[in-house]
């Protein structure tokens, strides 16, 4: 879909305003070019007082006319721009929100936000401002044109010279203007992307004293934009002038021939001073055209980034023939996986274990084994590119996502809240959640004491990111957010690495229970987590090379004593500092 039937489509959304726009403008034209008419018997066919008193009132008359037609036009135009703007943020809004993770992997933030803010408010003209004046000039021109074949077809050929040149400067301009524009948006996006990086890495731009540099790369993008801003300008200034010249080269024509014309009796006053106002009146519509014209092509520069989100397909998608979850025991299971976030390097290789509903298992692996990837890969947040996952010896592909997910809960080692009340991050994952249940999945978190300590207690704003709450609040918040949907599944990213011994222990203690109930899925440093697993998957460069309890491994495999004795080493010095 092209930018123009992007556009129609959105304008199209409010189909009946459009038509009475429409109707109304066409009203107005009518009585605005109706008036050159009255102009002309004013000027040069008035014999008497009385003549000259009904010509005038007739030019008040449509000239009022034609100002409540345009009126109307424009509220209703109105609803026409703010409901295109409206259905277009909308589909955005939903373009990235079905995205799957992948997209966002490759896809810059501050890009999004531009395209799905700045650049939409790109748009606000074509869709308002464009749709009036476009529709109106050229039904102006219709009008015009029709007055030059009734009063001179000969003149009319001037017309035609003089509307052929403006809309050749326009496309001339245009086709120029087009990848300035494009260039205009790409930088405010970078300038955007640059912005965010500094806002949500404040603490790490502090913390390396990279003010300077973060500084230079700021008026790097300032720079890029501010050129292709002036570009733009450069060739749009081109415009109007000659615009001007073109008119009033055509007034000078018609007032000469006419003169000619008039002086040897070929055409009389009245007509020539007709066709002189509708000279007069061109100006407007053929420089609102060109107008038009750099408004399209601005509007097509933002239209091509939004329409770039907007048709993005999801990698991850509901198989036509997949089915609802009714109920779920929660054994999962990997055979023979193979993936890799680029196709080229695989990240798991022929990974296959199973872990039996109810039961835990502790995954242990060196940095960049795959630990992460097989936790992301079980809620399908990426899609396998050999061998299948199943949970109860379904095929993961073969359930709906949503239901697929509401039956995980995950706690994630980066933990993102949001700025609301505690209670709001706690019931973000279960719309129905009552105050009982929040309370419930706060205790289970040994986070229900500290919230109730609080002036607001649950009812406290944890701050942008959870500003407010330090990083083991945070966490013991996640697991509690985790826990509220009471998943089959429940899938832990070392996400007790910010809480200390001893709060560790009532968490892991007050969730013994829930664990109990649950297929549990932990990726750990905590001794006492990894021996109290029903089973260890120890992972090396992305392939299983151990399995089995903490008893069998620890005497059979080589890998898990070394990364066994190390972990114990650390927290033994930990507790002893």
């Amino acid at each position: 879909m092209n930018s123009a039937r992007m556009i129609l489509k959105y304008w199209l959304k409010s189909r009946k305003d459009f038509i009475f726009q429409f109707t109304f403008l066409t009203l107005s034209t009518i009585f605005s070019t109706s008036t050159p008419i009255f102009i002309g018997r004013l000027v040069g066919g008035i014999t008497d007082a009385r003549n000259l008193m009904i010509n005038f009132l007739f030019i008040i008359m449509f000239a009022g006319l034609a100002y409540f037609s345009n009126r109307a036009a424009r509220l209703r135009g109105a609803e026409v721009s703010s409901r295109a703007i409206y259905y277009l943020r909308n589909d955005i809004s939903n373009a990235i929100y079905r995205q799957s993770f992948s997209y966002f992997d490759k896809t810059e933030t501050g890009q999004l936000i531009s395209r799905a803010t700045s650049d939409i408010e790109e748009t606000q003209q074509i869709f308002g401002f464009g749709l009036q004046l476009g529709l109106q000039s050229i039904l102006q021109l219709i009008g015009i044109t029709i007055g030059f074949l009734i009063f001179s077809l000969e003149l009319t050929l001037l017309l035609v010279i003089g509307f052929t040149i403006s809309i050749g400067l326009s496309f001339f301009i245009a086709k120029k203007l087009k990848p300035i524009f494009l260039e205009t948006r790409e930088s405010f996006g970078n300038l955007t992307n640059t912005i965010r990086e500094n806002i949500v890495g404040a603490e790490v731009v502090r913390m390396f004293s990279t003010q300077d540099k973060e500084r230079q790369k700021f008026l790097k993008d300032n720079k890029r934009f501010y050129k292709a801003s002036v570009e733009s300008v450069k060739f749009n200034s081109l415009y109007m002038p000659v615009i001007y010249i073109i008119i009033g080269f055509m007034i000078i024509i018609t007032f000469f021939l006419g003169g000619l014309w008039v002086i040897e009796g070929i055409m009389d006053l009245q007509t020539l001073v007709t066709l002189e106002s509708y000279v007069a009146s061109l100006g407007f519509p053929l420089m609102m055209l060109g107008q038009i014209m750099l408004i399209y092509i601005q509007a097509d520069a933002a239209l091509t980034r939004v329409r770039e989100v907007i048709d993005s397909a999801p990698e991850i998608i509901d198989l036509p023939d997949a089915i609802s979850i009714e109920s779920l025991d929660g054994e999962v299971e990997f055979d023979d996986v193979t993936f890799g976030y680029i196709p080229d390097n695989r990240i798991l290789k022929n990974v296959s274990f199973k872990v039996p509903a109810g039961k835990t298992m502790a995954i242990l692996g060196t940095t960049g084994s795959g630990k992460s990837t097989i936790i992301s890969l079980i809620p399908r947040f990426y899609e396998v590119n050999e061998g299948k996952i199943n949970i109860d010896g379904r095929d993961i592909r073969n359930y709906l996502l949503k239901d697929l997910r509401c039956n995980i809960g995950i706690v994630s080692q980066e933990t993102y809240l949001f700025n609301k009340s505690i209670s709001d991050n706690i019931a973000y994952g279960k719309e129905d959640a009552t105050k009982e249940d929040i309370i419930n999945a706060a205790k289970i978190a040994n986070l229900h004491d500290f919230i109730t300590s609080l002036p607001d207690g649950y009812d406290s704003i944890v701050g942008e990111r959870g500003t407010r709450l330090s990083g083991g609040q945070k966490q013991r918040l996640s697991i509690a957010r985790a826990l509220i949907i009471k998943p089959k599944i429940l899938i832990f990213d070392d996400s007790t690495s910010s809480v200390d011994v001893e709060t560790e222990y009532k968490i892991q203690e007050a969730l013994t229970k829930v664990m109990n109930e649950t297929t549990t899925i932990i990726i750990t440093q905590r001794i006492s987590t990894i021996r109290n697993a029903d089973i260890i998957l120890i992972l090396d460069r992305g392939r299983v090379v151990g399995l089995g309890s903490h008893g069998a491994l620890i005497e059979s495999n080589v890998l898990y004593k070394q990364i066994y004795e190390t972990l114990f080493q650390k927290q033994k010095a930990k507790i002893s500092n």
